[in-house]
């Protein structure tokens, strides 16, 4: 940040796709007084970090008519970076005055956020050892219609993902969870088992969370099951759920956001986000019910859409495509 008459000035970085037509939105939060220190294509900076990131408040991301090579280069961006992340899909213009001072409160929020973190001496992951150092986490949330999907996704896997686990959020009735995962293991290649209190996260293992007791993760990578004194709307609370694996595996978290209703999953993506993870959701036309991904994607964290069939293929793709980085960013 930097002082000009006495008022802190927020430097960001515009990333944009080729297509973007990012010249009205600079010029426009300029006026505003934010500062504009970068003004790059993903292109460009999947070429390298050619800048300090320590002279950057915050990453302001214009994907405007982005094409799915540069959604690849999105996902490379989101583990290099380590900064606030706001995104901005183009839709409206940057001479609407209403829209551009909440677009400027997103960004200020998550700054301020960033800032009380690391005031606080938080990390948002900490230190992982030994065997679960280099761990991918990802949280597949679903409510209504979301069994289904789900099957479908792990048949399309070719195979388990290298060096991730899986953690089912499914909203569903106390007592189900074992038939759903017994369910899941016979029709797919994958071993789903119930989220155990003490089991250590494993490569290539699908975990569903339990109903009525709220899932943890230790520094060690076991999951920690906890009586939830909380009333929630929706059991289990992927909300939740999201912000664990966040706080936990940080930029090697990851989320997909299924069929479903209500809201479930929307705060929780955006924590994914800020932790310096990706979040994808299933395509509306092929959910039963699209209300939670489509809140997921109001948020604008969500980078990726598609059937349950494409998104298997996307993440084998990009788990297989992507080194596990070993150190996490501690406070």
């Amino acid at each position: 940040m930097s002082k000009s008459n006495g008022v802190v000035a927020l430097s960001l970085a515009l990333l944009r796709s080729s297509r973007a037509a990012s010249d009205d939105l600079r010029a426009a939060l300029e006026r505003r007084g934010l500062r504009i220190v970068v003004d790059e294509s993903l292109a460009q900076f999947a070429n390298g970090l050619r800048w300090n990131q320590g002279h950057v408040d915050a990453l302001l991301l214009d994907l405007e008519q982005a094409e799915e090579a540069e959604f690849v280069q999105l996902d490379a961006l989101l583990e290099r970076v380590a900064l606030p992340i706001v995104f901005h899909d183009g839709q409206i213009p940057a001479d609407d005055d209403a829209w551009l001072q909440r677009l400027i409160g997103k960004i200020e929020d998550a700054v301020a956020t960033r800032a009380s973190e690391d005031a606080a001496g938080l990390s948002l992951a900490e230190p992982v050892p030994d065997q679960a150092a280099a761990l991918r986490c990802w949280v597949l949330g679903a409510s209504f219609g979301g069994p289904e999907a789900l099957k479908r996704f792990l048949c399309a896997m070719p195979a388990p993902p290298p060096a991730t686990a899986l953690i089912i959020g499914q909203h569903i009735g106390d007592g189900f969870v074992d038939v759903m995962a017994g369910q899941l293991s016979r029709a797919t290649a994958f071993k789903v088992v119930p989220a155990s209190d003490g089991a250590l996260l494993e490569s290539g293992r699908v975990y569903v969370a339990p109903v009525l007791e709220r899932l943890r993760i230790d520094a060690a990578g076991r999951i920690r099951l906890q009586r939830d004194s909380e009333r929630h709307t929706y059991l289990p609370a992927i909300d939740r759920l999201m912000e664990e694996v966040a706080h936990r595996f940080g930029r090697r978290s990851g989320a997909i956001v299924f069929s479903g209703m209500g809201d479930d999953g929307a705060r929780g993506s955006v924590a994914i986000v800020r932790a310096g993870g990706m979040v994808w959701a299933q395509d509306a036309a092929s959910c039963a019910c699209d209300s939670m991904p489509n809140c997921a994607r109001a948020t604008g964290a969500v980078t990726r859409d598609g059937t349950p069939e494409q998104l298997a293929g996307m993440l084998a793709e990009h788990l297989a495509a992507t080194v596990p980085v070993a150190s996490i960013r501690t406070a």
